[in-house]
Parts: structure tokens; C-alpha cells; sequence
């Protein structure tokens, strides 16, 4: 659903980026990854905002990539905001 690239191999302990994406969203540039969490074995998802967008943009992008992600069959428990 994200068109994330195929990164990584599930049965190597050793890799942890599974699949990325750059993407404009609201006008908002922005690297999506895919990590695996060695410290808790789960899922992680990395948005890296690439320009400085203003509040409402930021808020645009989070909802469509929570959409897509949950049309994906994926619960989102939380974001993390980091500039």
C-alpha cells in the first residue's frame, strides 16, 4: 500500500530496513522506512520529513500514511514526531 522498495531478507537476523519509499504528500517531501525493532522484535515505521512544512501539511501527511498503513491490515499504535 505504501509502495515501499523490497529491502532486507525476514530470515536474516542481521538486516533491519525491510522496504523504503520517498514521497510528497500535502506538498510535503518525506522518506518513509520500514524497520525491523531488534529491541522488541516488532514493526517500526520511520518518516523522515525532508522539507519544513507548516503544522496542517505535517497533519495532511500523517493521516494519509496512517490510512494507507491501516488499509494494509496494520494497527497504528502510536507516532513519534522528531525534526
Amino acid at each position: 500500500m505504501l509502495g515501499l522498495s523490497e529491502v532486507g531478507r525476514l530470515g536474516d537476523d542481521w538486516d533491519e530496513l525491510f522496504g523504503e519509499v520517498k514521497r510528497t504528500i500535502a506538498g510535503v517531501s518525506t522518506s518513509v522506512g520500514l524497520w525491523r525493532d531488534v529491541d522488541s522484535r516488532g514493526w517500526r515505521l520511520d518518516i523522515d520529513l525532508l522539507a519544513e512544512p507548516g503544522d496542517s501539511d505535517v497533519q495532511d501527511l500523517l493521516a494519509a500514511v496512517r490510512a494507507e498503513v491501516e488499509a494494509a491490515g496494520v494497527q497504528v499504535a502510536s507516532i513519534a514526531s522528531r525534526r
